[in-house]
């Protein structure tokens, strides 16, 4: 009888027991799920943030470029002049120029049109398009299927309304821009009656919407895969159940054959692992967190600071073209003054000026093209990117000899322009410890030379040399060398993550003789 009691008390110890432990896996197994859909639902909310953040900006700076572009027409030979009087044939012959370059930097540009103060067209460049909407500055408008978005721009002379210039191109621009940023495929329709969805399932494939109202009839709509996610949740609750079902089993073996040992440990192993397996998953994803915000602020920090030496290049390069169309208006206004101005004179300061700003157009091409991100890696020579980075810097870097000495055809397989930011932040970092120094007689020697399958790219300079003790600590965030005012220590850090984990190469610094030397070497598989 006693025996038929324990064995009665022991198994239902047992149940009870097996029962708690299947409820525990079963609850870590929801709560998980649970956790892992949360920290994907963030990452989509913040995707949708983005896109819509690019979408604003894209329409912002496409209104803010034509306005300006607008202005810039209107403002320059004399067109003014013949809008007032209807000469359309001038007006035409004026503006062709520039309507052609905007349509080369922009394909999906229609046409450009010129209103007198009534609204009514005077003359068109590009295709003919309808729509006059004077209330709107910028409007979406729908015609047989085909969206397109106008720009209108008025002007005024003594306070009296003058003129409109109106830009119209394809709605497909914003949908391209918006696919080259944040990667996403997508399309525009024309269906007043499409009904907004979170999400699709297609060909086996989750997908998130992100749409935008452009009419009551058009919307714009991107498709973000996240087939991934999907599986990663559904992998993990199953996961979690096998994971039960195997537990469920060791315990039943254990607890049979050592019932009372086994409660033992377990009441003072439990308590224990719960508090490890939380304490851990916590500062893990606290550590998570403080990497994935570090990282996020040093990249947007390089990126603020090479913008800004960029916009400090460029004003190096435009202040002699600006000085020299200085000097134009001012001779063309005194021979205007003293009537001694003719035709050919005219048109001899007009082509003066064109090309001034040809050169100056063409310097702003290359730095776009310059920091324009990479979508996949290519072929590129190492002689020909250096050389390209050079020319950047060739007017901020006036007072320095350069010395290049570059192995020919050295070709690699990579990020050209992710190259060029990593040697660029070396150079900017060498001259600002020139300006700092005041270095007399500054100069920066470049070499690059293949040995064997290694790839060497060798920067010198007679700049004092590196101050900080240990050397490698240069390359650590927020390290620098230089004054507060201009040194961030964001450059060299990001140069180091180029090369080292988007290249697979190495960058070490040293000093040597009267300066410091930066040795990357790439290796070519």
């Amino acid at each position: 009888m006693c025996l038929s009691l324990n064995f009665s008390t022991k198994t239902k110890t047992m149940i009870l027991v097996i029962a708690l432990f299947i409820l525990t896996c079963l609850v870590f197994s929801l709560l998980r799920q649970f956790d892992i859909r949360n920290l994907i639902n963030l990452s989509k909310e913040d995707f949708r943030n983005e896109i819509e953040n690019i979408y604003n900006t894209t329409l912002k700076r496409t209104k803010e470029f034509y306005m300006s572009r607008a202005k810039a027409n209107v403002e320059s030979d004399n067109i003014k002049i013949y809008i007032k009087k209807q000469d359309i044939e001038k007006i035409n012959k004026l503006t062709l120029v520039r309507f052609q370059v905007l349509k080369e930097e922009n394909p999906y540009l229609i046409s450009m049109k010129f209103f007198d103060h009534q609204g009514k067209l005077l003359t068109y460049l590009g295709e003919e398009s309808l729509s006059l909407n004077l209330n709107q500055s910028e409007y979406f408008f729908l015609d047989k299927n085909r969206l397109t978005y106008h720009i209108l721009t008025p002007f005024y002379e003594n306070g009296k309304l003058l003129a409109w210039i109106e830009f119209c191109f394809g709605a497909e621009y914003f949908l391209k821009e918006i696919e080259a940023f944040s990667k996403l495929k997508g399309r525009i329709i024309f269906d007043k009656n499409y009904k907004n969805k979170d999400t699709i399932k297609k060909d086996g494939k989750f997908f998130i919407i992100h749409s935008f109202n452009l009419t009551d009839e058009a919307k714009m709509v991107f498709y973000q895969d996240i087939t991934k996610q999907e599986k990663i949740i559904t992998k993990s609750f199953y996961e979690a159940l096998l994971l039960s079902l195997v537990l469920f089993c060791v315990v039943f073996i254990i607890l049979h054959y050592g019932f009372k040992v086994l409660i033992k440990r377990l009441e003072l192993s439990e308590n224990s692992l719960k508090n490890l397996n939380a304490n851990l998953e916590q500062k893990i994803q606290l550590e998570l967190q403080k990497r994935r915000e570090q990282e996020r602020i040093l990249m947007h920090q390089g990126r603020l600071a090479s913008m800004g030496e960029m916009i400090g290049n460029i004003a190096h390069q435009w202040r002699q073209p600006l000085t020299e169309l200085n000097t134009i208006l001012t001779h063309i206004s005194l021979m205007l003054e003293f009537e001694k101005i003719d035709y050919q004179n005219f048109k001899r300061l007009e082509k003066n000026a064109e090309d001034l700003i040809s050169y100056m157009s063409k310097t702003i091409d290359d730095f776009r093209n310059f920091f324009k991100p990479n979508v996949s890696k290519n072929y590129f020579y190492i002689d020909q990117a250096l050389s390209k980075t050079l020319k950047l810097l060739e007017s901020s870097f006036n007072f320095i000899k350069i010395e290049e000495n570059f192995e020919k055809k050295i070709q690699f397989y990579g990020f050209e322009t992710q190259f060029c930011q990593a040697v660029l932040n070396i150079l900017c970092n060498a001259k600002d410890i020139f300006i700092e120094r005041k270095i007399e007689n500054p100069y920066i020697k470049i070499v690059a030379f293949k040995k064997g399958r290694n790839i060497i790219i060798e920067i010198c300079d007679n700049a004092q040399g590196i101050t900080i003790s240990p050397i490698e600590k240069i390359f650590e965030p927020y390290i620098s060398s230089k004054h507060a005012n201009i040194g961030t220590g964001i450059g060299l850090y990001m140069s180091k993550v180029i090369i080292e984990k988007n290249f697979k190469g190495s960058l070490l610094a040293s000093n040597e003789n009267d300066g410091a030397k930066f040795s990357i070497c790439l290796i070519d598989f």
